[in-house]
């Protein structure tokens, strides 16, 4: 069975390696990708690299092989017996609309856009997937109102934070994530450099692999690591982190990881995400708990983020994020999810 895979973000395509890597021998995967997958046996169109430019203005460079890429993906997703589309609703929403208005069966939407956010309107169209499956418990409430096929077995992330037990950092360590797409590590390392150069402590950034030497020469007090769950031992042994918004905030909260959480976008797009979303938070931890837990710096500079790292008090911090687990599903959530796709891939 051939079944075309949209995996245009790390997140998503991380989800998909833990997913497939086994109990899907019998199925034939191509699209979207990335190494791991492409090692898994997966063929690859292309990788997600591709499509990671982060913000309104940032987009726009790279809109002529963005159009050129959706055309391939969906004449190949037309040939599949069935598809899934991960996240990306930039891409994938318009996979999805096209796939339908050509009859395609078998489009399934995995982790929709985030409607309660911004845009609710694209809720509309998520609904034409023959099924969607969420990682967060209010968006399955959510599209469940709306009349869609939906299905919630928790989050991944349940069962993957764990600590691998290579890193021992010595005490007082700071957990620095700078992000992981080129526009990120470009406006948020500088910041984090001036960072490391006011305060006198022990730093470590896990990083992913092709960015190791860039983030090294970035910021030199810096121990940098690159292997697979180096995040979780940072979450697991640091004292405190500054984390780029996004899943690695989720992943901390998890762990049970007192941390701050910045971002950095162009000017204009910070001015219209701050009239387009419609949400109190951005990070998922503080909306999940539907509270300011955690610290969200955004647009801020070197004064902000040092001042969070003396101030927060980790330890009221730890003790308010042991909800979460409760909030995302027993474990075993990799488990119900294989079973899940394997139906769906199957019988629709």
């Amino acid at each position: 069975m051939r079944v075309f895979v949209s995996l245009a973000d790390r997140s998503a395509a991380n989800y998909a390696y833990h997913l497939f890597k086994e109990g899907f021998e019998d199925f034939t995967f191509v699209g979207l990708t990335d190494e791991r997958l492409e090692r898994l046996g997966f063929e690859s169109l292309g990788g997600y690299e591709q499509l990671s430019a982060v913000g309104f203005t940032e987009a726009l460079t790279r809109l002529p092989a963005f159009l050129k890429l959706r055309r391939r993906l969906l004449e190949e997703a037309l040939k599949s017996d069935a598809v899934l589309l991960c996240d990306a609703p930039a891409l994938n929403l318009y996979l999805l609309k096209e796939l339908k208005k050509l009859g395609a069966k078998k489009v399934f939407y995995f982790i929709p856009p985030q409607v309660w956010a911004w845009r609710e309107k694209r809720a509309e169209l998520v609904k034409k997937a023959d099924a969607v499956i969420t990682l967060l418990p209010f968006e399955f409430k959510l599209f469940k109102s709306l009349g869609a096929r939906v299905y919630y077995e928790g989050h991944p992330l349940v069962d993957l934070v764990k600590p691998t037990g290579k890193l021992r950092p010595p005490p007082g360590t700071v957990g620095l994530l700078p992000g992981s797409r080129e526009g990120e590590l470009k406006r948020h390392l500088p910041l984090l450099k001036e960072v490391t150069r006011r305060l006198k402590r022990p730093f470590v950034v896990p990083t992913l692999p092709p960015f190791t030497e860039r983030v090294k020469q970035a910021l030199p007090k810096a121990l940098v690591l690159s292997y697979d769950g180096a995040s979780y031992d940072v979450f697991y042994g640091a004292e405190f982190s500054l984390i780029a918004s996004g899943t690695a905030s989720l992943e901390a909260g998890l762990a049970g990881h007192p941390h701050a959480v910045f971002y950095r976008v162009s000017p204009i797009t910070y001015f219209l995400a701050r009239r387009l979303v419609k949400v109190p938070f951005v990070s998922l931890v503080n909306l999940l708990l539907n509270r300011p837990v955690v610290p969200e710096l955004l647009q801020k500079g070197p004064d902000e983020l040092v001042r969070a790292l003396e101030e927060v008090d980790r330890s009221a911090v730890k003790e308010e994020l042991k909800e979460l687990k409760e909030l995302l599903g027993p474990p075993g959530v990799l488990g119900r999810l294989r079973e899940l796709f394997r139906e769906l891939f199957l019988r629709g």
